[in-house]
């Protein structure tokens, strides 16, 4: 029997952001980044991986450390290691191509090799041009930056990467400008078997091309379904994931349309970044064919912070002639439907989060505002693996929402494990944060967590949005919700 599953998909405590799925055999394993909970840089763990059923997507197992910073005998300085990807070579073994950006040795792009997909890597050497000597950027060749891969039948992958600035920079090469790449590599993976070609434009190149609004930025990702190239990446807006399709490996790129905004900006009713659900930042992930159904993988933002991202999933719907719609994001991504009624789940898989204010789009020099909620974490006793998440600091104004839940149309109560000082009420609605109220929870000021209930008082039946409206003086934080 499968397990129920929820985004994000991996456990509360773990911050895996850019991750590429891939399917190897009876099981999905993912590869991304590696955030912490508090951090303040970019990508700071070793790499680890996880994987799951291909039938049974809300069991997921931690497989391990695969790659340390120490594994990399060029990286002296023990910078993070950015967004990877692996691809499973012609002689069967495995080829993860990672990416180190560091004040002293710049942006060097590399790959390792394993004989199956979760063990420990072994360094392979950095990726080199067709002289051999290793590859770092220059004009014309793009900026070694967010490898993805493709492999060839005949031996060798293709490899695509590349960076393209929102504007021109006085702090950047040209080469980091350009946009996105791609080159074929050869037989030993990992040296170039011509020059790079240029693939999709960044924003300084996007006019008349059909990529205006939505020019590449970063997160190269590439996929083949039914005959069809799909080109994935980040646009300049940063929390997007665009789609492309090509006729060929080597393009041309024709732009296809969003896939998923990690604040559903671009749906109706939310056509701009101030009409977000979930606060923004930049996003990364890949499509994935999972037991005949097609999901795309992205990142959200926790802790009110840029570095602390957590792996979702939503189901994409692809049309016969290749056209793939923007999907919303959910509480149930991987689940196959709503989720149940009749148990409690964790307050921070929610879908919709915002404060008096809205939602946020984090950057450098962003303040976040005293009364704006964030999901966080508390570990106890030292143990990561025991951490449990929440919704903190919901004060009056603020929402919390949930999609969906399967509701059977019989009497039902509703359950909130909370904290805090707030003298107030939960408004509990449906299907809207104005929607129809179902019930009010009271609230009153007091020391650690504590259950709260209320009988809804209508009862409903299907698939429904539950949002939690607060109300009142003071703050309240949320550990789990239930509809019993």
């Amino acid at each position: 029997m499968a397990h129920i599953a929820t985004n994000p998909y991996l456990p509360g405590w773990e911050y895996i952001p850019d991750g590429e799925p891939h399917v190897f055999g009876d099981r999905v394993y993912v590869y991304g980044s590696h955030d912490a909970p508090e951090g303040t840089a970019y990508c700071p763990g070793d790499y680890v991986c996880w994987s799951a059923p291909v039938d049974d997507l809300g069991s997921w197992t931690f497989e391990g450390t695969i790659w340390r910073k120490e594994d990399d005998p060029a990286n002296v300085d023990r910078t993070g290691y950015g967004a990877p990807d692996v691809c499973r070579g012609a002689d069967g073994r495995f080829y993860l191509y990672y990416f180190t950006l560091s004040m002293t040795s710049g942006c060097i792009m590399s790959v390792a090799v394993c004989d199956e997909p979760a063990g420990r890597y072994r360094y392979l050497g950095p990726i080199a041009k067709p002289d051999g000597s290793p590859f770092a950027g220059e004009e014309g060749w793009g900026m070694p930056f967010d490898p993805a891969v493709l492999p060839c039948g005949d031996g060798g992958c293709w490899l695509y990467y590349g960076f393209g600035a929102k504007k021109p920079s006085s702090r950047m090469p040209a080469c980091s400008m350009e946009g996105g790449y791609v080159v074929r590599l050869g037989a030993d993976m990992r040296t170039m078997a011509a020059a790079p070609k240029h693939l999709a434009p960044a924003v300084t190149q996007a006019a008349d091309t059909g990529f205006e609004g939505h020019a590449f930025f970063e997160a190269s990702s590439i996929r083949v379904l039914d005959g069809r190239y799909y080109f994935v990446y980040s646009s300049e807006n940063g929390h997007e994931l665009c789609w492309a399709t090509m006729p060929t490996p080597e393009g041309p790129v024709t732009y296809g349309g969003v896939l998923v905004s990690n604040g559903d900006v671009g749906l109706p009713g939310h056509e701009a970044e101030d009409a977000a659900v979930m606060d923004l930042g930049n996003n990364h992930g890949g499509m994935a064919r999972i037991a005949g159904r097609d999901y795309i993988f992205y990142h959200r933002h926790t802790h009110g912070a840029q570095h602390a991202r957590q792996g979702c999933a939503e189901p994409i719907e692809i049309a016969s002639d290749g056209h793939i719609e923007q999907v919303e994001i959910t509480s149930c991504g991987l689940n196959g439907g709503a989720l149940p009624c009749g148990r409690a789940y964790p307050a921070s898989i929610c879908c919709y989060l915002v404060g008096p204010a809205g939602a946020v789009h984090y950057s450098g020099n962003l303040e976040i505002a005293d009364n704006h909620p964030v999901i966080t974490q508390e570990v106890d006793a030292g143990c990561v693996t025991s951490a449990r998440t929440h919704v903190a600091n919901l004060c009056d104004g603020a929402g919390v929402g949930y999609k969906y839940l399967a509701f059977s149309g019989a009497e039902r109560t509703v359950e909130l494990e909370v904290r805090g000082d707030l003298a107030g009420v939960v408004s509990v609605r449906l299907d809207a944060p104005d929607g129809a109220e179902l019930t009010r929870v009271e609230l009153v000021p007091g020391e650690g967590w504590c259950t709260v209930v209320a009988s809804l008082t209508k009862t409903v039946a299907g698939d429904h949005a539950l949002y939690l409206a607060i109300e009142g003086v003071g703050s309240v934080d949320l550990a789990s919700f239930a509809v019993l």
